[in-house]
This record gives C-alpha cells, structure tokens and sequence, in this order.
C-alpha cells in the first residue's frame, strides 16, 4: 500500500465511521462487529470505485499535524451527515417521551432503536417510525446522502457544511413532535377534567387508581388512531429531510 492510498484510506475511514457510529438506526444496539463490517464495506466500495488522490510527489513526508486535523474534519463531517438523519426520528421520540412523562410511563426505560434508554411507549413510536422509515426507502436516502457527501465536501478539502439548514431541520423536528403530540395530550388534558369532576361529585371514588389506568387506555387507544397520522408524518418528513440534506451538501 502506497503512502497515498494510505491518506486516503484513513480519511475515508473517519468519515465512514463516525457516520455509522452517530446513524441512528445503527445505535448502540448494533453489534459492535456489524458496524465495523458495515464501515468496512462501504470503504471497500469506495477504495475499488475511486482512485485515491495524489498527495505529492513520492517520498514527500506527511504533516502529521495537519493530517490527524484532516482526520479530525472528516469525523465531524460523518458524524454531522448522521446527526442530520437524526431529524428523521427526532420528532416521534419527542412526541412519546412528552406523552409518556403526561402519563407517567417513563420511569421503566428501555432501550430503543437508536440505542437510547427511553419509555416503552417512546420505544413504541420510535421502532413504527424505524419500519416507515425502511418502508418509504429512507435508507436509500442515507446512502444517496453519503455519497453526496463525497462530491460536496471532498477528503482531504477546507470547506464545511452550512449550520443553518440543520439548525432549522432540527426546529421543524421539534415542532412536528409536538404537533404529533397534541391529539393525545388534549384527550389526556380532558380525561384530566373530567376526573376532576368525578373526585368532586363522587370523593368516596379512588381517583387515582382508576385515572392511571384510564390514562393509560386512552394513550393506547389514541396511539391506535394516531397510527396512520404517523404515518404520513414520517412520510413527509422524509421528504423534508431529503430536501434539507440537498441544501446542506
């Protein structure tokens, strides 16, 4: 392997793998051997469809300064890429974790398909999100994204992606969670009213013991319903966030 092919596989390496690490549907609970086949993979991929560069001419010594920076920007530029699909979850993840802190359903965390411990109804939200996601060829997204990245930003380069459009993705994520949110939490806040009046008119009546398995029933019933809402809202989203990538790269 000469000096150069070398570069060029160490910057192709960081990037790639700070990707994987930070993609969330290759979480923590990926295995860690299927990450690195996953990495090895598309840098072999890589390697066999692209020449690598010219870093000068033979014999020339490497900056090592200046090589472990390179290294440095091509990790943040992988992990930026995959902080980006982020968004693609980010709001169904808001919307359970705001549903379930109403119900008190997040004091038994479990892991879910990013790897973060969340309630069973986050968990819930977030692996229907995960199907739609495949569902709607959202992976061909990721890899289109990836590859893009390459042309945008090449190994090696200066410039950096735009902070703004992300800024803005992860607004709009927030806000469609919350937006999502909103037909349970406003049947939360009127079965709320209505024990309310129950514990008025009736104190002999334990409230409490039936309002948290009434309160549990209609998020379940709810989220039944809201199911096809959720659907066209990670459809949509995968649009929107296809569209932010174009601006980014």
């Amino acid at each position: 392997m000469t000096q150069e092919l070398a570069v060029f596989t160490g910057l192709l390496l960081a990037r790639l793998g700070a990707f994987v690490a930070v993609m969330p549907l290759w979480g923590a609970r990926t295995p860690r051997g299927v990450r690195i086949g996953l990495v090895v993979a598309l840098a072999g991929f890589y390697l066999g469809s692209a020449s690598p560069p010219q870093a000068g001419p033979p014999g020339v010594a490497i900056d090592s300064v200046r090589y472990g920076l390179t290294l440095v920007r091509e990790a943040l530029l992988g992990a930026a890429l995959g902080f980006a699909l982020n968004l693609f979850l980010l709001p169904v993840r808001v919307a359970g974790e705001f549903v379930a802190q109403q119900v008190g359903l997040n004091i038994a965390p479990l892991p879910g398909p990013t790897g973060d411990a969340a309630g069973p109804l986050t968990t819930i939200f977030e692996t229907t999100a995960a199907l739609v996601f495949l569902g709607v060829d959202g992976h061909h997204v990721v890899f289109a994204a990836l590859h893009a990245s390459f042309a945008t930003f090449p190994l090696g380069g200066m410039t950096i992606p735009q902070t703004g459009p992300m800024v803005t993705g992860l607004a709009v994520a927030y806000e469609m969670g919350v937006l999502l949110a909103a037909p349970l939490a406003t049947c939360l806040f009127l079965l709320a009213i209505t024990l309310a009046i129950m514990a008025r008119t009736a104190p002999q009546l334990n409230i409490y013991s039936v309002g948290f398995t009434l309160q549990v029933l209609v998020v379940l019933v709810g989220s039944l319903f809201l199911l096809p809402e959720m659907v066209r809202t990670m459809t949509a989203l995968t649009g929107r966030v296809s569209d932010l990538l174009a601006a980014v790269l």
